[in-house]
């Protein structure tokens, strides 16, 4: 019984953080790609833009201007930070634009969101993750 207790509060626990698998490819997978870009335009380009640099039509409006999101590899050294990326989307990790109010907190609306085209967090966020992997700037 002490076991099912605590298997039932590790599995509820999980259930309320979602956990994007971490990526052990060599680049981004082409389904997960497009599916993220309709995902992407949908919940993120009004602030981020539709090309992803930061210049969404609501951008000006925000207190913490929106992160150019096509500059996340060159920032972490020539690799994209995968999973960083997929903890700010779902809100596992806060990060200083995505800390304020003016970031949604996505792991919790997607589940109340028709349309992302997936049947969980874990593959909507995922897909947006390989989407933002796909756009990354390429070092000069």
């Amino acid at each position: 019984m002490k076991h099912t207790i605590g298997f039932l509060l590790l599995a509820g626990g999980a259930l309320a953080t979602p956990a994007v698998p971490a990526v052990a490819q060599a680049k981004p997978d082409e389904q997960a790609v497009a599916r993220g870009r309709v995902i992407y335009e949908r919940y993120c380009a009004s602030c981020h833009g539709v090309s992803a640099r930061g210049d969404g039509a609501l951008a000006p409006d925000l207190q913490v201007p929106p992160t150019d999101l096509t500059g996340l590899a060159a920032k972490s050294g020539g690799k994209f930070p995968f999973d960083a990326v997929a903890k700010a989307i779902d809100g596992r990790k806060t990060t200083r634009g995505h800390g304020a109010p003016d970031m949604p907190v996505w792991g919790e609306i997607f589940p109340k969101t028709a349309g992302t085209g997936a049947a969980s967090v874990t593959t909507a966020v995922g897909r947006i993750t390989h989407y933002l992997w796909s756009i990354q700037k390429t070092a000069p």
